[in-house]
C-alpha cells in the first residue's frame, strides 16, 4: 500500500511539474467524458459493468493445491 501511494505521489508530482503532460492528460480525460456524454446512458452502464467486472476479477484468486 505504501508503494502504491508513493507511485501515485510521484505521478501527481510529475503532473504538477510538467505542464504539457498535464494538458495532455486533462484533454484526454475531457475527451473521454465528452464521448461518454455523447452515448449516454448506455455508455455509463457499460462503464459500470467493466469497472465491476474488473473489481471482481482482481478479487478472484485461483484455487491452489494445498
Amino acid at each position: 500500500m505504501l508503494r502504491t501511494f508513493g507511485m501515485m505521489g510521484l505521478a501527481g508530482g510529475f503532473l504538477i511539474i510538467s505542464q504539457p503532460f498535464r494538458m495532455t492528460v486533462l484533454n484526454g480525460i475531457g475527451s473521454a467524458v465528452n464521448t461518454l456524454n455523447l452515448y449516454s446512458p448506455l455508455s455509463y452502464i457499460g462503464l459500470a459493468i467493466v469497472l465491476f467486472g474488473g473489481a471482481a476479477l482482481s478479487m478472484y484468486s485461483a484455487p491452489r493445491p494445498h
